[in-house]
């Protein structure tokens, strides 16, 4: 009884340690991050379509309509898109590329929002 449970518990030990190789960054499997990627509209016209034809020049290995996170066409022109370091060094040298710079998340206040909101309904 002792050595089956011990077997199951090596059997899901390797399990957890090989997905958890799989799953972070390695030369097969780079870290990918969120850039913003900013551009000339006169050239791309905030055109989906053109931002994935783009990203086909530097994304390898995957689909760049999968890597196209959000087109902005409002206030900014340009698209956010999950890519490696190498990737966004590459767009940098594009055409009508005005800057890729890695998303940011900022916050005015540290505390959780349902912690806030629990202050706010008591008050």
């Amino acid at each position: 009884m002792i050595s089956q449970i011990l077997l199951i518990f090596l059997a899901f030990s390797v399990s957890v340690v090989c997905s958890s190789r799989t799953l972070g960054p390695s030369p097969g499997n780079p870290l990918m991050k969120v850039y913003l990627v900013h551009v000339d509209f006169e050239l791309y016209h905030g055109d989906c379509k053109q931002y994935q034809q783009l990203l086909k020049k530097v994304v390898h290995g995957r689909s760049p309509k999968d890597a196209l996170v959000y087109c902005y066409k409002e206030v900014v022109s340009g698209f956010a898109a999950k890519l490696t370091d190498e990737e966004a060094k590459n767009l940098i040298g594009e055409k009508g590329i005005y800057g890729v710079d890695e998303d940011e998340v900022y916050s005015m206040n540290a505390e959780p929002y349902s912690h806030r909101l629990a202050k706010d309904i008591n008050n």
